[in-house]
């Protein structure tokens, strides 16, 4: 289970989210679009748990965080979610001292223990499946933006999320790296990753969606392509 459940937030002084329930399920694309300024991004770090909800409660398999608990505690337990949780980023952010093998691997490595043959085996096997495995001994800035957001997927799925959260991934790129970042996609989804993608493109939307989820300014969420994820 992976849900916003009666999930409030208020942003810039005003109410973003209101009794929000959500569930991505597994195993599936959730496509959430609309216009600049509805928030779309802010749920996903709803999910992640870079932004405090300020009522209800944020699901990832049997972790619970409910609103309002102690700072050390919620920072504890927030901790613990984004190991379960994936998050890529519009800006890519890896590391740029690190080639590109190691941005994969560092996390594993470093903060769940993993032993660094161990993980560096499995950071060339996602840099297959993105296409970058000829990239492994590059570093960040001889990489194009496709390239580094295929590398940042890779380091996201390295430590084996329950769901991937993607925010705007190829708002930035050019046609041929935005195809090549979408075949990615794609794939996972073929294969079965439960993935929650962001875009303001309603035609990349359709085309990526198993579940497609459209925000509105007027803080009303509707879900359009049949899904009965959202209320």
């Amino acid at each position: 289970m992976i849900a916003l459940r009666s999930v409030s937030k208020m942003f810039a002084g005003r109410s973003l989210f209101t009794n929000l329930n959500l569930a991505l399920e597994t195993g599936k694309t959730t496509v959430i679009t609309g216009r600049s300024g509805c928030g779309k991004s802010t749920l996903l770090r709803l999910f992640n748990q870079l932004e405090r909800h300020d009522s209800g409660e944020v699901v990832v398999g049997d972790l619970v965080i409910p609103a309002g608990l102690p700072l050390a505690e919620w920072q504890r337990r927030a901790t613990e979610l984004r190991r379960r949780t994936g998050m890529v980023f519009q800006g890519y952010h890896l590391f740029p001292h690190l080639t590109v093998l190691a941005n994969v691997t560092l996390a594993p490595h470093r903060v769940c223990g993993t032993p660094i043959a161990k993980a560096e085996a499995h950071a060339r096997q996602l840099l297959d499946m993105v296409g970058m495995a000829a990239a492994a001994n590059r570093y960040p800035a001889r990489l194009s933006g496709g390239e580094a957001q295929r590398v940042a997927i890779a380091r996201a799925l390295a430590m084996q999320p329950l769901v991937l959260l993607l925010d705007e991934p190829t708002s930035a790129l050019d046609a041929n790296s935005t195809k090549d970042v979408i075949d990615v996609i794609r794939n996972l989804r073929q294969r079965g990753v439960t993935q929650a993608v962001v875009t303001h493109n309603p035609t990349l939307a359709r085309s990526l969606a198993d579940h497609l989820i459209e925000l509105e300014i007027q803080q009303h969420l509707k879900a359009t392509s049949g899904s009965p994820l959202a209320n």
